[in-house]
């Protein structure tokens, strides 16, 4: 777990717990607001019913307090807007990853071990893809070249692997996708409409030429009792013997 996780979803605690503490606050002064402004109500009534003098200065104080207590209300209104909006964003800053906009390492994590359940694990599909050639990229076209594409392949990913499962960011250049009832023919599918969206990225030659490798392990196949035994079997296989989509 990355520490910058911790961080942002430390902001985001103190954001909600602002939040919440503003939001009793304000109930509060607007059930004093509304009972001091009955009061100043009964009490001026009845002061102008036994004098025909003018208003004392108390009376003028209460009705500045008041005005001044309604302005505070609708400001702390707006602020708790703001407050809840920052909240909302910092809480997603801390589950995804900000260059591709997939879930990032901890939510990989999460989502991992979201698998080890008996009926999510038995039939279980896990690719791996990693961009074969960023490496010769970021050293000949350099880093924000390598970083394009692998925007461009994170889209991609997205998109197509939406019917089929769940994926992410797991690191710099390693990309899972976790199935659900998954057999060889999903897994084939899946491969099968990545491989064209690739071909077709590939024939527009808008930058350098994709190429992906990936490695899947199907419990449906390999019998697996825990999911990280599952998704070790996938990193062997890429690094022994990693298939290529280009």
């Amino acid at each position: 777990m990355k520490p910058e996780f911790y961080d942002k979803s430390k902001r985001a605690n103190i954001y909600n717990t602002i939040y919440i503490y503003k939001i009793i606050s304000l109930v509060v002064l607007v059930i004093l607001t509304i009972t001091l402004a009955v009061l100043f109500h009964k009490d001026k009534e009845l002061f102008h019913q036994i004098s025909d003098a003018s208003t004392p200065a108390f009376f003028v104080v209460v009705g500045l307090s008041l005005i001044i207590f309604t302005i505070s209300i609708i400001l702390d209104f707006y602020i708790l807007g703001r407050t809840a909006s920052i909240g909302k964003r910092l809480n997603k800053l801390a589950f995804i990853d900000h260059l591709t906009g997939l879930p990032n390492r901890y939510s990989c994590d999460l989502l991992i071990d979201s698998f080890n359940t008996p009926e999510r694990l038995q039939n279980a599909g896990f690719v791996l893809l990693q961009i074969h050639n960023l490496h010769s990229i970021n050293t000949s076209d350099g880093h924000t070249n390598g970083n394009w594409l692998i925007s461009e392949f994170s889209t991609m990913l997205e998109d197509v692997s939406e019917k089929y499962g769940y994926v992410g960011r797991n690191s710099g250049n390693e990309f899972i996708l976790l199935m659900e009832n998954c057999d060889p023919t999903m897994s084939d599918m899946f491969l099968l409409d990545l491989t064209k969206r690739i071909h077709g990225y590939n024939g527009m030659n808008v930058g350098a030429p994709l190429e992906v490798a990936y490695a899947k392990a199907l419990n449906c196949d390999e019998h697996k009792e825990k999911i990280s035994d599952l998704i070790s079997l996938g990193y062997k296989k890429i690094k022994e013997a990693p298939q290529i989509l280009s």
